[in-house]
């Protein structure tokens, strides 16, 4: 099991700043076939929550368990990405203004609501979109060698937005 308190930033070095946040404290695992433990998504493009741990539909069959704290245990097949993916938090409005600027998902509010969870590209990097269930926050999932490069561009997008 792998120690998340270990985890190296990808932004190690760099000032940390309060819209664009990094989760250092998670736990991601990447499942295949059914999950006992939780219950997935059925749905494409959505995601579930259950005692702070969040399942990502990613493809038919495949979930992405992210967790905070205590890593659960699981009988299904899994990889384990904790320390290959970075995760950004940026409040959702924002965080829809920033995207806008150079993801193609819809981000509408009327589209893109509460719960649901798309993979897509931004800036040529691959990404993973999860706005969490209390409709305040997004998740931006990215492979942690891009991870500098993403927090940049994600902070020089919102040095334009509206105050």
């Amino acid at each position: 099991m792998p120690d998340t308190s270990q985890r190296r930033s990808a932004l190690a070095g760099t000032a940390a700043g309060d819209l664009i946040q990094e989760r250092a404290d998670l736990w991601i695992k990447r499942v295949y076939g059914d999950v006992a433990e939780i219950e997935p998504p059925r749905q494409p493009n959505r995601a579930t929550a259950n005692n702070g741990v969040h399942a990502l539909w990613v493809a038919p069959g495949e979930w992405l368990l992210v967790g905070e704290g205590e890593e659960i245990q699981i009988e299904a097949a899994s990889s384990d990405l904790s320390h290959g993916r970075t995760v950004f938090r940026i409040p959702a409005n924002a965080a829809r203004q920033i995207l806008a600027k150079g993801c193609p998902l819809d981000l509408r509010e009327t589209e893109f609501r509460p719960g649901h969870c798309a993979q897509s590209v931004l800036a040529a990097v691959t990404i993973l979109v999860h706005y969490l269930d209390d409709g305040e926050y997004m998740d931006i999932h990215v492979a942690r060698s891009y991870g500098r490069f993403i927090h940049d561009w994600l902070k020089d997008a919102a040095l334009t937005l509206p105050e």
